[in-house]
């Protein structure tokens, strides 16, 4: 069976696919807390060079013959990056929402704030509050709302200043190059500077055959917005991927 690693945006943490994870049943799913985050948040800032290590060792340690690589955000740089070191065993990349290999576009005076937020400690609540309600098309179910402001509030203040200040704006553009393996590339309808036109822009010239699909009422948190179409696209990818390699 395929395994699929699935690796979170920033802010966020494993447990941010939990709705997509319940919609695929019989899948070999295994969820990361990305250094600095989640139940790793005390591993502080890893650059991208060492993030991808971190999760080559992952990948090594759960002994995984054929996997697919799942990135949210920026969880597809390391996805996308990953894939360009073509690793033993890697069948496909799903990338949503995806932090491209290039400099993440971002409004400059947007990051400034955001990078304020973790100035001298962890984001208020009101700070992680905005940050949700930015990256949604309408409002979660409270539930989902207070789990993605509590992994934005327990995110290492190193490791989100380390993003915005040098992850996102590293460029791996030419390293990453042209990558011959199934991609489905998923963008939100609503999501601003990595919707659709983005992610035609920056990412699918990454791959030599991208599939590029549009998930209505959703912006920027998709797993979140809607795990259940998210999933359905996963799950026919998976299958397309399982298909041609029997052939």
């Amino acid at each position: 069976m395929t395994r699929l690693f699935f690796l979170h945006a920033l802010g966020a943490s494993a447990q941010s696919w939990d709705r997509v994870i319940a919609r695929l049943p019989g899948h070999d799913c295994v969820a990361l807390d990305l250094p600095g985050f989640g139940d790793n948040a005390a591993m502080g800032h890893l650059s991208v060079a060492d993030m991808l290590d971190w999760f080559a060792g992952e990948v090594a340690s759960h002994n995984s013959p054929r996997w697919i690589v799942v990135g949210h955000s920026m969880g597809s740089k390391i996805a996308t990056l990953t894939a360009a070191r073509r690793p033993g065993g890697l069948a496909g990349v799903v990338l949503v929402a995806a932090s491209p290999p290039a400099p993440e576009p971002m409004d400059e005076a947007r990051r400034t704030e955001m990078l304020g937020w973790f100035a001298d400690g962890p984001a208020s609540q009101a700070q992680a509050e905005k940050f949700i309600s930015a990256n949604t098309a309408g409002p979660l179910p409270h539930n989902l709302a207070e789990q993605a402001i509590a992994d934005v509030r327990r995110s290492a203040p190193a490791a989100w200043r380390g993003w915005l200040e040098q992850g996102a704006r590293e460029d791996w553009d030419a390293r990453a190059g042209v990558i011959g393996l199934p991609a489905l590339i998923v963008a939100g309808a609503d999501d601003g500077d990595l919707g659709e036109d983005a992610q035609r822009r920056l990412n699918a010239p990454h791959y030599t055959h991208p599939q590029i699909e549009v998930v209505a009422n959703a912006a920027h948190l998709i797993p979140y917005e809607q795990p259940e179409a998210l999933a359905a696209l996963i799950a026919q990818h998976v299958r397309h991927i399982e298909q041609e390699g029997e052939r």
